[in-house]
């Protein structure tokens, strides 16, 4: 079943001339997600935990296996530490994990970053993983005319004819390029500070002060593909952070990938630890006089404990109030503050391209579903015998309940890739050989308006010898992020003076 993370086929029926099933029905069609089953059973419906089958010690637990979790041990086992991880999934990455197709290894989620930080660098050497620079993006502001180097002025005097709206966006891109000094910055300051304050509020109400209509489309579809959600819904100080680093070539930073994804470098990494446990559930962390106890829950029901001096929390902080019952009742309200976005990405493999060869991430501005499409085989060192092309679909936050519904999850999956394959030609639709449909649950925080201004700051706070890491220290779902606070957890561990405190509100 979909939500204990099985792999199946769903075949939809309907009513369909013969030349529509022999194009989109044909293609072998998989759905899978994250395993929701056990997590909701344990800790949302509160199930009671069988007896302690065994107990293990180690020096430090690491809970999650995405960059975070990733970072933080190798900087405990760098010191000499015995860590050992803890993973609900059959795989490691988090987010940052990729799935055989098309004759090679195409992401899943996360595809990119912008900074090769000392923390990130150190997990990449760990890992033998060097990063590429990413291609190109494009834009679509109507179907088969894709638009490459958009933020030039000699592309947006050709390709937005009004000239208010065209002067929006230069207005909006020279801003962007002055901040120089100015631009926020992560991780975010322990304390509020006056600029966090004032751009940490509708992101929404500051783009349409430029007024160009266009401007707000590319930065809608943006922000609903690296922040989780529409503009509305997102802050100023994250997005002019993130959007800074997305002009092109020619006007900006270029960005890194890795070829196989980042569920190459994560994968290469987490074997390369000697005490890692797939499939293994934390579903409760307490402090102790010893230090702390977690506890998980195998696949087959097995509970273990693991006794350690210390435990670094590189899961997502929504889980934080389930996970540790003695957490204290503000910082609990701190993390249920944060929000996470439930998205798709499909994976649509072909004999002929579907998408420029030359660009890795095409911006579908017209569409209602997809806001964009990654192109894996574009990024050098690449190998594939078939070409793959990567829908990621944001959802609404009441649709997570799509992901855990079967036949729901399928239907979706099917509409979005049937409407999407009708704007290519008859040859193009027949090539189609298969569809990888995979239903992310919580891996997104959205940095909402407010998020930044203290609910961030307090969810993170070490309770104990509980340590907190990941993307939402910060509200800011970048890898770059999710390394430094992996690395910063762990040597609050190294350096026993940060260590025993609490959350004061």
């Amino acid at each position: 079943m979909l939500g204990s993370g099985a792999v199946y086929a769903v075949e939809l029926g309907g009513c369909k001339k013969p030349s529509e099933i022999r194009l989109l029905n044909a293609p072998r069609r998989t759905y899978s997600t994250p395993k929701f089953r056990i997590a909701h059973s344990y800790m949302r419906d509160g199930a009671p935990l069988p007896n302690i089958s065994r107990t293990e010690s180690c020096n430090v637990v690491v809970i999650g296996t995405g960059i975070s979790g990733l970072t933080a041990a190798l900087t405990l086992q760098q010191a000499g530490k015995h860590v050992i991880l803890v993973e609900s999934e059959p795989q490691p990455g988090g987010s940052g994990r990729s799935a055989p197709l098309g004759g090679g290894k195409a992401p899943l989620g996360s595809v990119y970053f912008v900074e090769r930080t000392a923390e990130l660098d150190n997990l990449l050497r760990f890992a033998n993983v060097e990063p590429q620079v990413c291609p190109a993006d494009g834009y679509q502001f109507e179907r088969g005319t894709v638009v490459r180097e958009l933020w030039n002025d000699s592309t947006l005097d050709a390709v937005v004819r009004s000239g208010p709206e065209r002067d929006g966006m230069k207005r909006f891109r020279d801003y962007m390029l002055a901040l120089g000094d100015e631009l926020p910055l992560y991780p975010l300051a322990d304390e509020v500070t006056p600029q966090i304050l004032s751009l940490d509020v509708s992101a929404e109400d500051w783009i349409k002060s430029f007024g160009s209509q266009t401007l707000l489309t590319v930065l809608n579809a943006y922000s609903r593909s690296s922040m989780g959600a529409l503009l509305s819904r997102t802050n100023v100080y994250c997005l002019q952070n993130f959007y800074a680093s997305e002009f092109g070539p020619s006007l900006s930073t270029p960005r890194m990938t890795i070829a196989g994804g980042i569920g190459r470098l994560t994968a290469q990494a987490a074997k390369k630890f000697s005490d890692v446990r797939m499939d293994h559930l934390a579903v409760r962390v307490q402090n102790t006089r010893q230090g702390v106890s977690v506890d998980t829950i195998n696949d087959e029901g097995e509970v273990v404990r693991f006794n350690a001096s210390h435990v670094i929390v590189a899961s997502q902080k929504f889980q934080a109030a389930h996970l540790i019952p003695d957490l204290p009742t503000a910082q609990a309200r701190a993390s249920k503050m944060l929000s996470y976005a439930p998205y798709m990405t499909l994976h649509i493999v072909s004999d002929v391209p579907l998408m420029e060869a030359d660009i890795y991430d095409t911006w579908n501005l017209t569409s209602e579903f997809e806001t964009d499409v990654i192109n894996p085989r574009s990024v050098e060192g690449t190998s594939f015998s078939k070409y793959v092309s990567s829908l990621y679909l944001p959802m609404d936050q009441f649709a997570r309940g799509q992901l855990q519904d079967a036949e729901l999850f399928a239907r979706r999956a099917t509409d979005v890739v049937d409407r999407f394959l009708t704007s290519y030609s008859e040859e193009q639709q027949a090539s189609v050989r298969e569809i990888y449909c995979w239903g992310w649950g919580h891996s997104m925080v959205i940095p909402t308006p407010g998020s930044h201004s203290g609910p961030a700051q307090a969810a993170c706070r070490t309770f104990g010898n509980i340590v907190f890491a990941n993307t939402d220290c910060d509200a800011a779902p970048a890898i770059e992020n999710a390394a430094y606070h992996g690395s910063r957890a762990a040597v609050e561990i190294l350096e026993p003076r940060h260590i025993g405190t609490t959350v004061q509100l």
